[in-house]
């Protein structure tokens, strides 16, 4: 799934729900004040998915309660998100919903979710916008680790061992390619386990990746010291 941990307070959920969204790639706002037809109310998350046709605008109530949420909860923020007329209102509850809930918003524009279940619904929306994001830092470490004949800017040569110590140290970053972007593209095999190398090009350890979440913040913290690296090897440094 999209996250390994659980939100523990209302505010996490909150964020936890805008990060999915703003991984997906959507534009996103936490807290934001929207003009309703009467008066103004404050949307708990705001986003819109612009990888969709229609670009559907989704407003989004998070309630960390410790009981189901009633249906009159339900009535008020089917009002508001028919007021603002946006295509999608999601109410992602820690506990729940009331007897009789899910049948207050059959033929609406309302679903109700577990935020467990609102990953799966976005799970590979967000696969694509995590490749998407980091397709570019791929791209430039291509051409060093690639068959390609690229040489030192000196002309002389590379040690072939310390070319593949760094590329299986961050083939996380340097295996994104294209076919990722697709729906269902991104697969991968847990757990991996990579090398950890310092700037002398040596290895110091090795660390080990189990899930996806785990491998795009891998990506995030490697995607430029991967590039420092090949540079030193390259002499570009």
């Amino acid at each position: 799934m999209i996250f390994d941990t659980e939100p523990n307070n209302w505010k996490e959920l909150q964020n936890f729900v805008g990060q999915i969204f703003r991984e997906c790639g959507f534009p996103t706002e936490i807290s934001k004040v929207v003009q309703l037809v009467r008066g103004k109310k404050e949307i708990d998350v705001f986003t819109q998915d612009i990888k969709s046709e229609y670009k559907p605008h989704i407003l989004v109530e998070c309630k960390f309660w410790n009981k189901p949420v009633n249906q009159e909860t339900i009535h008020s923020f089917r009002t508001i998100v028919n007021d603002f007329g946006a295509n999608t209102g999601f109410i992602v509850s820690k506990n729940g919903f009331q007897s009789g809930s899910y049948d207050a918003v059959k033929n609406t524009n309302i679903r109700l979710v577990s935020l467990k279940e609102l990953e799966t619904e976005y799970y590979n929306k967000w696969k694509q916008g995590m490749v998407e994001r980091y397709m570019t830092y791929a791209d430039r470490l291509f051409p060093y680790w690639d068959y390609s004949g690229k040489i030192p800017k000196d002309g002389g040569t590379i040690d072939f061992y310390t070319q593949q110590l760094i590329y299986s140290a961050y083939k996380p970053v340097c295996g994104l390619g294209p076919s990722d972007k697709a729906e269902n593209g991104f697969q991968r095999n847990y757990p991996i386990r990579v090398p950890m190398i310092d700037d002398n090009l040596r290895q110091i350890g090795s660390e080990i990746i189990n899930s996806d979440r785990q491998f795009f913040d891998f990506v995030e913290r490697n995607k430029d010291k991967a590039l420092k690296h090949f540079k030193i090897l390259y002499r570009e440094w």
